[in-house]
């Protein structure tokens, strides 16, 4: 592979995540929903209600995106917001049965991308690839 200066190595990994989006968007606009909604459904936990804060974390957003993420989810009837019981002022959120089916059917939509690329990259290069992005990501949070 060729030495790719510092921009170029940007301008490939904008190009591939909006490739990616695209990909998930055409999949997903069957089901109303979008990559970000999407993702969150995925980091909620179907056994239990899950922390605003510590989904927005995850996701690397700030509150005011969470809060109308869930909105438009809730509106959708795939999420719901409950009290916490460990705390007055607190609530979690819970996927709905519809949530459950949703999230089972993205889970589905993400499975299929790794098998295919699966069948073009040897383990060791997906490997290589996942900590060369831990990295890029560590790095450009500093």
């Amino acid at each position: 592979m060729e030495n790719l200066s510092p921009p170029l190595f940007c301008l490939l990994l904008k190009n591939t995540w909006q490739k990616l989006s695209r990909y998930y968007n055409q999949r997903l606009s069957g089901y109303d929903l979008s990559v970000p909604k999407a993702l969150l459904l995925l980091e909620i936990s179907p056994d239990g209600g899950e922390n605003p804060k510590s989904l927005a974390a995850k996701l690397d957003l700030e509150s005011s995106s969470m809060t109308g993420l869930l909105d438009r989810l809730a509106k959708k009837g795939l999420v719901e917001r409950r009290p916490d019981p460990d705390d007055r002022r607190g609530i979690l959120i819970y996927l709905t049965p519809q949530g459950i089916e949703a999230r089972e059917t993205i889970k589905s939509l993400v499975e299929q991308l790794d098998r295919k690329v699966q069948e073009v990259l040897p383990a060791e290069d997906i490997k290589t690839f996942r900590r060369i992005i831990s990295v890029v990501g560590k790095q450009i949070s500093k």
